[in-house]
């Protein structure tokens, strides 16, 4: 625990150092990336909402099942936890939603795919950043998804639709129902093999302006092996590295590069 702590702290360090700022950015896709979302902190109307139920989260005490399904051939593992323990780890900060709200708000994907609700903070934003698309949530842990869907009522959201089930299911299912899809967020198995098994899925569905956000690419040296693997990937043109979420772009007409821009 405290070598890894060691070394996310040494890579924390490295990226500080080697990152730029929009005024090194030479590509104009990418400048405004930095200028219009990145560096955007204006906090939204929509965010106050969502605030609300991750308070209300944090503060309930209930106990609920969480499966692991990473328990090797022994299979599944049940722990049970509190509801405001998995709020405090699980859902993503402010400054990492509100980050998505502005990507989805920029792009305006219509068709949007989550790998990993938890309890939905993360897909709100995403659905807030742009109403008239949808937003597909897939979770694994069933107790999980129920918190979320009522976290999503209260909010009176209509454009997301959460699916149950252990992504290697749901995901195949799913794509092929989809004619394609603009964005993915993929949050949720943090392994390599699994990360990338999701990308190359999501990939025959997707289209040259789909965008693909990865969490937590700095998490473990496993995943700091797939984001080396993404960033080679026969698909992938653009990558920009913001060291606790990656963003991938594949559309053939921008020229290869590997941007780490400070966040």
């Amino acid at each position: 625990e405290e070598m890894n702590r060691f070394s996310q702290v040494a890579d924390y360090l490295n990226y500080y150092f080697t990152s730029v700022n929009r005024h090194s950015v030479h590509s104009p896709f990418i400048y405004t990336l930095v200028d219009k979302v990145i560096n955007n902190r204006k906090k939204e109307v929509a965010f106050k909402v969502i605030e609300k139920q991750r308070k209300r989260l944090k503060n309930d005490q209930q106990l609920i099942d969480v499966i692991d399904f990473g328990a090797g051939t022994k299979g599944e593992k049940i722990t049970k936890r509190t509801i405001a323990s998995i709020a405090k780890t699980s859902a993503k900060p402010v400054k990492y939603a509100s980050l998505l709200y502005r990507i989805t708000c920029h792009y305006k994907p219509k068709i949007m795919v989550e790998l990993g609700t938890s309890f939905g903070i993360s897909a709100l934003y995403q659905a807030a950043g742009n109403p008239d698309g949808k937003l597909y949530t897939l979770e694994g842990n069933p107790s999980s998804a129920d918190i979320a869907a009522s976290a999503i009522a209260n909010t009176g959201n209509t454009n997301i639709q959460i699916i149950k089930g252990k992504f290697q299911d749901t995901l195949p299912q799913l794509l092929k129902e989809l004619p394609s899809i603009d964005y993915a967020f993929i949050d949720g198995h943090h392994q390599k093999l699994p990360t990338l098994e999701y990308f190359n899925l999501l990939l025959r569905k997707s289209h040259k302006e789909t965008v693909f956000i990865f969490d937590d690419i700095n998490w473990s040296s496993e995943m700091k092996e797939a984001w080396t693997e993404l960033k080679n990937h026969p698909s992938v043109r653009v990558t920009v590295d913001l060291f606790m979420m990656g963003i991938v772009y594949i559309n053939p007409e921008l020229s290869k590069q590997d941007y780490i821009i400070r966040y």
